[in-house]
């Protein structure tokens, strides 16, 4: 009897080294035959093979950083997408959407990111043949990013409706950021958590494709390509602080430079003749609160939680005092299902909710019509 159980363990563990190392050779073969740059990035490339080729930040004068141009789907401008026509072509009605890694499209391919569907929906499914869709997210960028890339390449599009998706990395600066940094003297006064000087670096990756691919989707492991993997800290400000609730460091970072920013949106958006469109931000926010119901000490958790609708409210209350159009997302897309693993960026089918949803109300609005055939 003990040696037929020994017999049929050992044959079980054989067969779950065999399955795994049947993913593990398919996962690499799909991934090194029909994976984008950024899927070789994320579940085959090694540290030094990813250094080695272009990457897909670069550094730039007065943003710190934007896409590189050699990238996969980043045209010649840094901007995720095909290339648009400047002058603006009569005719053309322009949405500008700005925005960082739920703008760009973390982990989906160009045509999946919500700029794009909503570019496509509005086209095919309204009738608006002649709007175009810029995309200028950037994984990494807030709201102040997203100020000075609309003030040096965003007009420059002649927009006529600028949408901002900002929230998320503004939040995460507040329950990070040491308040001497945030709010007290220092060269680097509210840029968010000593933004650094960009540049290659990160610890090695893990060489099995197969737990790279689980990990990544399950939130144990960061992309590879990320901007908190590229920054070196200039050393203006205190690091963050380990030994501060991230509850007590939100009461000490109130939202000011998140308002002033959007508020310089809405003024930029006027001073270029453009209507502007602020969005609430969505996110699984019932996994988040399902967290807090099994350990109700993750101070992280209900600190962001607490930080994204405080920012949401805000977002409301701008648009409000400045006649901006908004829209609230985050009441309208709260199925978890349409969030990866992370619970903050959208799958290709939340994306499309997201396109929808806005497609909608634009449409409902009415001031796009000069875009119709």
């Amino acid at each position: 009897m003990a040696k037929r159980i020994l017999t049929m363990t050992a044959l079980s563990i054989f067969g779950v080294l065999l399955l795994l190392g049947i993913l593990e050779v398919g996962l690499r073969w799909w991934f090194d035959t029909r994976g984008s740059e950024q899927e070789k990035a994320l579940y085959l490339y090694d540290r030094a093979t990813i250094d080695a080729r272009a990457a897909q930040l670069i550094g730039v004068p007065y943003l710190n950083f934007t896409l590189n141009p050699d990238w996969e789907d980043v045209n010649a401008r840094g901007i995720r997408g095909e290339l648009v026509a400047v002058p603006k072509p009569a005719g053309v009605y322009r949405i500008l959407a700005l925005g960082g890694s739920t703008t760009f499209g973390h982990a989906l391919n160009a045509e999946e990111s919500w700029p794009a569907q909503l570019q496509r929906i509005l086209r095919d499914e309204y009738g608006y043949t002649r709007v175009e869709v810029v995309n200028l997210g950037v994984p990494g960028y807030y709201s102040l990013d997203s100020v000075v890339s609309l003030a040096t390449r965003g007009l420059m599009h002649q927009p006529d409706l600028i949408m901002d998706y900002d929230n998320l990395n503004d939040a995460v600066i507040r329950i990070y950021q040491d308040p001497a940094c945030y709010s007290g003297d220092t060269p680097l006064y509210g840029f968010g958590m000593d933004r650094g000087i960009w540049q290659a670096a990160g610890a090695e990756l893990p060489s099995s494709t197969l737990y790279r691919f689980v990990a990544y989707r399950l939130g144990w492991m960061d992309d590879p390509l990320a901007v908190n993997s590229r920054m070196e800290h200039t050393g203006w400000c205190p690091p963050e602080p380990g030994n501060i609730s991230q509850l007590t460091l939100l009461a000490s970072n109130p939202p000011v430079h998140f308002e002033r920013n959007l508020r310089s949106i809405a003024a930029l958006a006027e001073s270029g003749g453009a209507q502007v469109l602020f969005s609430t931000y969505a996110w699984d926010r019932a996994a988040a609160e399902s967290l807090l119901e099994a350990d109700s000490s993750l101070d992280g958790t209900r600190a962001l939680m607490m930080a994204i609708d405080e920012q949401n409210a805000i977002i409301q209350s701008i648009a409000a005092d400045t006649g901006a159009l908004v829209f609230d997302l985050a009441a309208q897309m709260t199925d978890g299902a349409y969030f990866q693993g992370d619970q903050v960026h959208q799958t290709a089918g939340g994306a499309r909710r997201q396109a929808e949803l806005y497609a909608q109300f634009l449409h409902e609005w009415g001031g796009i019509k000069s875009a119709e055939p």
